[in-house]
């Protein structure tokens, strides 16, 4: 359900031998090299992904589960390399996106200029493109890995791992924190010091840390314990910290037994040793001191004994980075109004009696009783029968064909086990070490000793991090949204912790260089818009097929113009039509250009200036108005749009969705 499924390759930028794993329910399979190119030196890393229970929904907001996918090869000491597994830069573009779904690079640096050796792609979300539930299956997704910019070259044997984790999509927006109830240690406005807290809304900008003090501000953020200012003193978070209020991924689960094997064993001894806690106990059962011989006989539980610096450690080698405790309440409650002493769920119902287990440590672990059938449902010091169960429960447990988000223990966005099962590590706002964190990602690599080498992250005395969430062994009140019993507080390896990763979604903006041109439109989700080609096409063009109707290429509306290009190809057959330039055109490793309809030309005539290169003369949309007519546009300094007779020739830019 949650773990990363491997699969192991050697090749000689061909298969030679193909060994795999088997994962809880995300499957990589038939992984294969092909596309090699030695002139630019890419190949493309092609492999099927397959996951149950998947989702996308924009009913009320706009969220979805995806896959981070990643790569990491090694050259074996045979073939004249070093052995070591190393993480694969991605390129930007030039991916092979199944029908149905997108592929979305996350890079070192995300929102920055791409660049192939300092800001390559760590790795993919792989995710449905539109509304949908159920097992989601593509296959023949194909990676452009730019092997010459990790120094492989053309010839050399090579052995690929691709890693896959399940990952929730938590969208841009306002929020609070603080629940208004009585938690301790809550966040609340600055000057609440006693009673119930009051909520604090997070926007896009970052709120001023106060003490919480009867004279300080309301307008300041600040929490009734563990908090490091007193009296009125305020402190600014770093430029760059995660406030939460940008859309961000968060692992569904929390990090399984078999990722953390499946980590070790991709480690180099030095690492993997000071990276293995050796301990036996609270359904613990990592085993091994060698790299490749790593093993558990609980494979779908939650990994607990984890201290932070295994966690960021974890976290810098799959490129992902640590989550802030604002990010923890957001991907909880989501833009939700809040309720006092709520848990992850919403409610502050809670099962209270003991679970017994069947299929225990199997993939189809359940709860055979002790299920609440109303309430939420979480293991901790109520439900955790000490004398069969005393560890962290399969993730993902609570989720059966007839829960509902409270019964599931699920969050907003259907994160799973928020509450309860193990603690969560997130970087804190209550002190100055955790406050100076900007955000950073993990680069796929850890420092020769096994820690975590990225900038500002919490460093390896727990400086700055903290726990949040409840676990096995917790009181109710540990398990509340809002609770900060310990949000100051570091871990060391306990049966009581574990941790999930999180991302900062892919950024975007107007103008910005991406996917073979420039973006011209974002729409709502920020995830997602429209791409012009940089220059017109060589030619002016007749929209074509005079006085004949194109069945299908009446659409108008932003998200139409692909749909309108596909009808005209296949209704009008005429060659060097503006919809046949535009369909048939490959550039920048793209070729599913298509002819903007009547909206999303007008939008890219309200950014001409930011796109460039356009002329003070018509430009044809792919939308019809009638037999001999169909929508075009004038680029002069009025935006005005007219419907003119097919056989015009007018000038041809072509767009692409993203």
């Amino acid at each position: 359900m949650n773990f990363a499924m491997k699969k192991l390759v050697t090749f000689l930028l061909v298969i030679v031998l193909t060994t795999m794993l088997s994962a809880n329910n995300i499957t990589i399979s038939n992984l294969s090299i092909t596309g090699k190119n030695t002139i630019s030196q890419y190949s493309l890393v092609q492999f099927d992904i397959s996951w149950e229970n998947s989702w996308r929904t924009s009913s009320v907001s706009s969220y979805w589960d995806a896959a981070w996918v990643f790569v990491k090869y090694r050259v074996p000491v045979l073939s004249g390399g070093d052995g070591l597994w190393k993480h694969a830069w991605l390129n930007d573009a030039g991916h092979t996106t199944p029908d149905g779904s997108t592929i979305d690079i996350g890079l070192l640096t995300p929102g920055t200029t791409f660049n192939t050796t300092t800001n390559p792609g760590l790795g993919a979300f792989i995710y449905r493109n539109a509304d949908g539930t159920g097992t989601f299956t593509k296959t023949g997704v194909q990676l452009r890995w730019n092997y010459g910019a990790n120094n492989v070259t053309d010839n050399a044997v090579i052995d690929i791992q691709v890693f896959a984790i399940e990952m929730v999509y938590v969208p841009s927006g306002n929020f609070y924190v603080g629940s208004g109830g009585t938690e301790n240690s809550s966040f609340t406005t600055a000057n609440s010091t006693s009673g119930p807290t009051v909520t604090f809304q997070i926007t896009s900008t970052a709120p001023t840390i106060q003490g919480n003090n009867a004279s300080s501000s309301a307008s300041n953020l600040s929490a009734r314990g563990n908090l490091d200012l007193t009296g009125t003193t305020t402190a600014a978070l770093a430029t760059g910290y995660p406030t939460g209020y940008n859309a961000f991924y968060s692992m569904k689960y929390e990090i399984s037994q078999q990722q953390y094997v499946d980590f070790l064993n991709s480690l180099t001894q030095t690492q993997a040793t000071a990276r293995k806690f050796n301990y036996s106990g609270y359904r613990y059962a990592i085993t091994g001191t060698t790299i490749g011989n790593y093993a558990t006989t609980n494979p779908f539980l939650a990994c607990n004994m984890l201290a932070w610096t295994d966690i960021s450690g974890y976290l810098d080698w799959s490129g992902l980075r640590p989550m802030t405790e604002l990010e923890f309440e957001k991907a909880c409650r989501g833009t939700e109004s809040a309720v006092p002493d709520e848990y992850a769920w919403g409610t502050t119902g809670i099962a209270s009696g003991w679970y017994t287990l069947s299929n225990m440590g199997a993939n189809n672990e359940v709860v055979s009783s002790g299920y609440d059938p109303t309430y939420g449902n979480a293991l901790y010091l109520a439900t955790n029968t000490i004398a069969t169960i005393n560890g962290p429960l399969r993730v993902g447990i609570f989720a059966t064909a007839s829960s509902n988000r409270v019964t599931a223990g699920a969050t907003y966005y259907g994160i799973m086990e928020m509450s309860g099962n193990l603690m969560e590590i997130c970087v804190t706002v209550g002190n100055s070490a955790g406050r100076t964190f900007t955000g950073t990602h993990g680069n796929g690599a850890l420092a020769a000793n096994g820690n975590a080498d990225a900038t500002t992250w919490p460093d390896i005395n727990n400086t700055g991090s903290s726990l949040r969430g409840g676990g096995t062994n917790s009181s109710t009140i540990l398990l509340k949204v809002s609770d900060r019993s310990v949000a100051t507080t570091g871990s060391s390896n306990g049966g009581n912790v574990g941790g999930r990763g999180i991302r900062t979604a892919p950024q975007y903006f107007i103008g910005q260089s991406y996917g073979g041109g420039i973006i011209f439109y974002i729409d709502g989700t920020g995830q997602h818009g429209l791409i012009a080609a940089t220059s017109d096409l060589n030619t002016d063009a007749e929209w074509g097929c005079k006085g004949t109707s194109v069945s299908g290429a009446d659409g108008t509306a932003i998200g139409t113009g692909n749909q309108n290009t596909i009808d005209i190809m296949a209704g009008c057959l005429t060659a060097g039509i503006a919809a046949r330039l535009c369909g048939d055109l490959v550039l920048g490793g793209y070729s599913d250009w298509y002819l903007p309809s009547k909206d999303e030309l007008n939008q890219m005539y309200l950014q001409k200036d930011v796109i460039g290169g356009f002329a003070y003369s018509d430009y044809w949309s792919s939308s019809e108005y009638d037999d001999p007519t169909a929508w075009y546009q004038e680029f002069l300094n009025t935006n005005l749009q007219y419907y003119g007779i097919k056989d015009k020739r007018l000038l041809v830019r072509a767009v692409r969705s993203f």
